[in-house]
């Protein structure tokens, strides 16, 4: 792989890790790298996913120099390929499971918010928080909220940037467990080997694409409608 994301695969479990060394941004550069490994985790016909992030974060969101550049099409493309990435979990042949080894910020949040279950620990802070730093919230990161968060959870983080952590992140949506922080990736790996063990792989697409639709159809109107939205085009 890359010096950003590591990929390991055993017992029909892939698990791929993402380390920048910093706060793991989503650019360009972490985005191909981790298409990359899913596509490695495809061809070895991965029953389960594991995404984890690194000792003190799992995702910081995208990188702010690219919107800070002035380059519309470098900030299009990262916003768009960030959004095609929650896609592309949200709709993978295979269970995708997230160790929130830290906090999940913005981009990072909508990511693991786009994976079938989060395991955390008491402080994997998670927050949308664009309207704190003066930016709009996409379309698309709304829907992918919309589809996973409490209605509370999801007007109070999308319009306040609140911040969830431990009980609240699992009451909200944000997570599905807490673990404690030393266990987080070995209890991910213990949900994604379960996975594998039970679940029909055609059946948990097919089922996970249909509870999906209109959540998927309006994150792909989000992706397509970019460039009107933030008058990028």
């Amino acid at each position: 792989m890359t010096s950003t994301v590591s990929y390991e695969f055993a017992d029909s479990v892939a698990t791929i890790s993402l380390d920048d060394g910093k706060v793991n941004v989503l650019g360009p550069a972490m985005q191909a790298a981790i298409n990359e490994a899913l596509d490695r985790a495809e061809a070895d016909k991965a029953k389960a996913v594991v995404l984890a992030g690194n000792s003190r974060v799992f995702s910081g969101g995208f990188d702010l120099s690219v919107f800070q550049s002035g380059d519309a099409a470098a900030a299009l493309g990262m916003l768009a390929g960030g959004f095609e990435l929650s896609l592309r979990t949200l709709t993978f042949p295979a269970p995708v499971i997230v160790a929130a080894t830290g906090p999940a910020i913005a981009m990072g949040s909508f990511l693991l918010l786009s994976t079938d279950h989060r395991v955390g620990q008491p402080k994997s802070r998670c927050q949308a928080i664009e309207v704190a730093i003066g930016m709009t919230i996409p379309i698309s990161a709304l829907e992918i909220m919309r589809m996973r968060l409490t209605p509370a959870a999801f007007e109070r983080g999308a319009a306040l940037a609140a911040t969830f952590a431990g009980d609240d992140a699992v009451a909200g949506g944000w997570l599905d467990e807490i673990v404690p922080a030393d266990q987080v990736l070995a209890r991910a790996q213990q949900v994604a080997g379960e996975a594998a063990a039970t679940l029909h792989p055609g059946a948990h697409l097919a089922t996970k694409l249909k509870a999906r639709k209109p959540a998927l159809d309006a994150i792909r109107a989000g992706i397509d409608g970019l460039a009107t939205e933030f008058s990028l085009g």
